[in-house]
């Protein structure tokens, strides 16, 4: 397929990492559709899928773009699905192309990091010293890398994003392609020819494969033909100038939201008074029964029945009786549960 029709393309020169820029303020409706999925389904050793980069920068044809986030311990109630309790939260104050009238410039993750290294310096005690060193880099920002895609086998769900950080190790998913454009390049020159491999016209899938309960990088690799991005003009005219940003899919949080989390408390909406309060006490203030709490006794509850019930048939004879019919009691339903959560955890 020749370049029939006039797109930004992804350039040999523009194959590092660049700064964030180009952001959007628009607020975007939620969708996982938006995030590439590469982990394996329950009970698979591994995954692998294939997908197609496409141009961040329409200016440069740069398809990778450099963020800052903060990864960090969250409180339990913020940990989903038995993940682990970390999570990553886009840096207020390092990012270019977010939205600063909004959020501001100011980040409590990076002023922790520079009042516990302050203390640090300070302090005489050689044991809390280090203490307060390993505290204080726990709140460093750390670089992750963004690109956006076309996921092979649903391309009707359209554009997809993808954010993994960089590693020291150079075994991230950004170096693995950036190796794999240069081994290529040098192959295709040895025999007289021209060869990029993230070209959308005459470029190659890559395979990401994700190996279940493993910490190592996901293993990049190139399929063995070229291909354009799309047979249809117009279908890649339509992903190639998608709307979609990647701060309208990786949405920051508010300042005083971070702040309740770097204190290791749950934050909750106050709709009333539009701010971001500490769960437990809120609901302390409004005399709310926890919802974790009310399960605990439950569960408490259930198991001293298991208990009679084990305790009269080692104790009591096997006695015929008549099914006695259960009595029909009203549902009871707490303040707490009439309340209606907004869900705001994003899978990343």
């Amino acid at each position: 397929m020749g370049n029939l029709i006039d797109l930004p393309n992804i350039t040999p020169e523009s194959i590092i990492i660049g700064e964030n820029g180009g952001g959007s303020k628009k607020k975007s409706n939620f969708s996982l559709k938006d995030y590439l999925d590469l982990q394996p389904a329950e009970g698979e050793k591994q995954k692998t899928t294939t997908i197609r980069l496409l141009p961040m920068d329409l200016e440069t044809g740069n398809p990778f773009v450099r963020v800052h986030v903060h990864n960090v311990k969250v409180p339990q109630d913020l940990i989903k699905n038995g993940k682990k309790p970390f999570k990553d939260f886009i840096c207020l104050r390092r990012n270019k192309d977010i939205d600063h009238e909004t959020f501001g410039d100011k980040c409590p993750f990076c002023e922790l990091n520079n009042k516990l290294y302050k203390e640090a310096e300070e302090c005489k005690d050689a044991t809390e010293k280090k203490e307060l060193y390993k505290m204080s880099c726990s709140f460093k920002t750390k670089e992750a890398v963004i690109c956006r895609c076309i996921e092979r086998g649903k391309e009707e769900e359209g554009v997809k994003f993808w954010k993994f950080k960089l590693r020291d190790d150079k075994a991230d998913p950004y170096h693995q392609i950036l190796k794999l454009y240069q081994q290529r390049k040098a192959e295709a020159e040895s025999a007289g020819q021209v060869l990029n491999i993230l070209d959308i016209y005459n470029g190659r899938d890559l395979t990401v494969t994700v190996t279940a309960d493993s910490t190592s990088a996901p293993q990049v690799l190139d399929v063995s033909i070229s291909t354009p991005l799309s047979k249809d003009e117009e279908q890649m005219r339509a992903w190639i100038y998608d709307k979609k940003k990647w701060n309208d899919v990786f949405t920051c949080k508010p300042y005083d939201y971070l702040n309740l989390v770097a204190q290791m408390k749950n934050p909750w909406r106050d709709k009333e008074k539009g701010i971001w309060v500490d769960k437990a006490e809120y609901e302390k203030e409004h005399g709310i029964e926890s919802t974790k709490s009310k399960e605990e006794v439950e569960k408490a509850k259930d198991a001293v029945k298991e208990l009679a019930k084990e305790a009269e048939k080692q104790t009591e004879p096997v006695v015929e009786a008549p099914v006695a019919q259960p009595v029909q009691e009203a549902p009871k339903q707490s303040f707490a549960a009439s309340i209606t959560i907004d869900d705001e955890d994003l899978p990343f």
